[in-house]
């Protein structure tokens, strides 16, 4: 029996149960082999957009993946609702263009979100505020965004005066693929079609009355740009589950973890310590009030995850859990004599 030849190429779109392959010479509809099917223990093994693969020519239109070739990169969330299992939005990837809006979408707790996703994955973040055509003098959400950017870049975007596209180009240099995340109406596929130089991407108004978005983008894709580069633009994220550890949130409240270094104790728990950096900072007004709750709640999240993802953890808890309502129980029968 001869071997099976494959080719490499490149995953530009993933609809369901099928996917779109570009190879050196052309694109074509893929599907995995039953052998990879088999072999596939959760939705995380099967192909993403950005992916590499080794694919064969299965008859006129259709190739066959046989195999996904090392990830450089996986930008992950949790799946929507209560299971707990990794959803891939990109793979691949050298940068995540972070989109908001200068009207009711921009949310500094959000972003923070947004920015724990992209730093657990190891791609490098730039923040886009866009439509700054409708900011006035003195809107102050470019600075705000800027403050818990750390260091990543924060660029004023607009589509209709092209405020912006130089410096979204100018990462996006030596065939790079970047990828587009941010809430629906937004404007990612309206900053993509500029790019491009056509409308690939449909796009709806925002409701005026509370700035939501209405899905236009369904399905993630890849698109090559003119310049050389590549982006993958995404449908909008409502729901931003982290796929992550702990060790993130020092990369995102950097501000957090440099006040934590000075309290007296090291293990200090920010709550009624003596000489605590972060009580004192918070405080002062120095650590926004906001910013610490949510860091908090990421923190306690992300705790969480970790136990719905580590069995020994989840039966760790649940003995406590027993072992407390047992004490109750017991309390409770004495009182009662």
């Amino acid at each position: 029996m001869s071997e099976i030849q494959t080719v490499k190429a490149r995953v530009t779109a993933v609809f369901r149960d099928k996917c779109l392959l570009q190879f050196s010479d052309q694109e074509r509809t893929a599907e995995v082999t039953g052998r990879f099917r088999f072999e596939a223990e959760e939705w995380s093994d099967f192909p993403a957009v950005g992916d590499w693969v080794l694919a064969s020519i299965d008859g006129p239109d259709v190739a066959l993946i046989h195999s996904i070739l090392p990830r450089t990169s996986v930008l992950s969330r949790k799946v929507a609702g209560s299971t707990t299992e990794e959803q891939i939005l990109a793979a691949n990837v050298d940068l995540a263009f972070l989109i908001t809006a200068f009207d009711g979408d921009f949310n500094l707790r959000r972003l923070e979100r947004f920015l724990a996703l992209i730093k657990e994955s190891g791609v490098e973040p730039v923040i886009l505020l866009n439509k700054s055509d409708l900011a006035n003098s003195a809107d102050d959400r470019f600075d705000e965004a800027s403050r818990i950017a750390n260091g990543a870049p924060v660029y004023r975007v607009s589509t209709i005066t092209g405020e912006g596209f130089d410096a979204i180009l100018s990462h996006l240099q030596n065939l790079a693929t970047g990828t587009f995340l941010g809430s629906s109406g937004v404007g990612k596929s309206t900053i993509l079609n500029r790019l491009l130089g056509k409308e690939v991407q449909a796009t709806q108004p925002i409701r005026l009355s509370d700035s939501h978005g209405r899905h236009t983008t369904t399905s993630r894709q890849m698109f090559a740009l003119p310049s050389g580069g590549f982006v993958i633009d995404s449908p909008g994220i409502r729901e931003i589950q982290l796929w992550a550890d702990s060790s993130v949130l020092p990369q995102v409240f950097t501000d957090i973890a440099q006040l934590a270094e000075r309290c007296r104790f090291r293990d200090c728990r920010h709550q009624t310590e003596a000489e605590c950096a972060v009580i004192q900072a918070l405080g002062t007004g120095e650590l926004p009030k906001g910013r610490w709750e949510g860091y908090i709640k990421l923190q306690k999240e992300l705790a969480y995850l970790k136990r719905k993802q580590n069995p020994q953890d989840r039966a760790n808890v649940k003995r406590r859990w027993k072992k407390i309502h047992s004490q109750s129980r017991d309390i409770i029968k004495r009182k009662r004599g």
